[in-house]
């Protein structure tokens, strides 16, 4: 199929299959827009409302990435076998749980609960990326992904305006917000669950026993096996370093620096972003399909180097104006990193199972998650001791080392792209019948 006679992402010209997974898509991530939206404020309530120490906010902002180590595990489990079981595990694991966020009146119970969701959800991920993999046709994925992501934005921002005004007037309302996004969450997944995946065309696999070595091993082996997915990986661990060494220290800086309310600090971390990504998500989701998955990142990342050294700036000059110019970069860096990490794994499994690659995709940002937010915060606290008299400077060091960390992974992402480019401006060589036969 020619580019110009590829199906488009308009409703009348998507296959039938196409359409009836689009619709549950969007239905799905409308709701679950409204889940992350609330549990993006988890940060500020247990800084500002529960009153959490540095330790408590680096297990909040380690949780979610750490946790990523077991998708390895999930996806080696799930791989050849049906999707669903797994979806609902992780809505009722996960999400269903959060209803216990009433009686959360501490840091500890509030934490854990936040752990238990964060544990749950590369057990989704990876069956997702399944999902779309097998239902939705390559030349297409990238602009139906961007498009969903773009409309899904509408309820993140009621949701988070909402919630972000609900807890200035009231800080205490969280006990009740959180249990009823858990049920929206949860919701979200059923939706997920109920996709029929087009079986006929989902990649054959022959399935091995599960263990967790065995797992461990068919991580390394992608990696080994498939060099270009190994440097893809790599080229991100770079950008993944970045983004988790400065997610405690956003909290450090819009709450304890910069003395951001509820609402503005909403408005600032939540609002502007989503909003620049949810313009951006289509744009982001065509270029993906014409350009490919890491052109996108190495763009993406160039956008994210102005995100830190704003941030940095911000911290500095202590200028809240500064801190929603960085963020308004990071929702344009974040556009065309989200469809570059959601797909980019897909592109490099070509026709196998999908779940094994985003397995492996999903791990690494678990080690990555498992470092940064203690280096981070480890920075901070390291230059605010009386014999090293530079607490002032602690989170401009952090914001640019991210800086440097995000321009490195825009480099060797480009160098990759190039790579992969001659490579299929190369003719494969010739075999003859002899060498065919050996």
């Amino acid at each position: 199929m020619t580019p110009s006679s590829a199906p488009r992402a308009g409703r009348a010209e998507l296959p039938l299959v196409a359409r009836y997974t689009r619709a549950l898509h969007l239905r799905a991530e409308l709701l679950n827009n409204v889940f992350a939206a609330i549990l993006g404020l988890a940060g500020i309530v247990a800084r500002k409302g529960l009153g959490t120490g540095e330790i408590g906010i680096t297990i909040l902002a380690t949780a979610g990435a750490a946790s990523n180590l077991t998708a390895i595990f999930w996806s080696r489990m799930m791989e050849g076998r049906p999707k669903r079981p797994f979806i609902i595990a992780s809505a009722l694991v996960g999400r269903a749980t959060l209803l216990l966020m009433a009686f959360a009146t501490s840091p500890p119970l509030f934490i854990a609960l936040c752990v238990l969701y964060s544990l749950s959800e590369p057990m989704f991920i990876p069956a997702q990326n399944a999902l779309l993999q097998a239902n939705y046709d390559p030349s297409i994925r990238g602009r139906v992904f961007g498009s969903i992501t773009g409309l899904s934005k509408l309820t993140f921002l009621a949701a988070a305006i909402g919630g972000g005004l609900m807890l200035k007037w009231r800080p205490e309302s969280y006990l009740w917000m959180f249990p009823a996004a858990g049920v929206i969450g949860t919701i979200s997944y059923l939706q997920y669950a109920a996709i029929r995946i087009r079986r006929r065309e989902t990649p054959s696999v022959a399935v091995t026993p599960v263990a967790s070595a065995g797992a461990v091993r068919e991580f390394f082996r992608i990696l080994r096996n498939d060099r270009d997915f190994d440097r893809f990986e790599r080229n991100f661990m770079f950008y993944g370093m970045a983004f988790m060494i400065v997610l405690p220290v956003h909290v450090y800086l819009m709450v304890d620096e910069l003395r951001m309310d509820y609402w503005t600090y909403t408005a600032c971390q939540l609002v502007l972003v989503q909003i620049i990504i949810g313009f951006a998500s289509r744009g982001a989701g065509r270029l993906l399909d014409s350009i490919g998955p890491t052109r996108l990142a190495s763009f993406s990342f160039a956008a994210l180097v102005l995100y830190a050294a704003t941030l940095a700036a911000s911290a500095v000059f202590s200028s809240v104006f500064l801190a929603f110019a960085g963020f308004a970069f990071f929702g344009l860096g974040m556009a065309g990193v989200n469809a570059a990490w959601s797909l980019g794994a897909m592109r490099f499994a070509g026709e196998r199972d999908a779940a094994a690659y985003m397995g492996a995709h999903v791990a690494c940002v678990g080690v990555r998650g498992l470092l940064g937010p203690v280096i981070g915060t480890a920075i901070v606290l390291a230059m605010a001791d009386e014999k090293v008299g530079l607490a002032r400077w602690g989170i401009p060091t952090v914001y640019v080392l991210a800086a440097l960390l995000f321009g490195i992974a825009s480099i060797a992402m480009a160098r990759l792209h190039r790579r992969l480019e001659r490579a299929k401006a190369t003719p494969a060589p010739v075999r003859t019948p002899a060498e065919a036969a050996v």
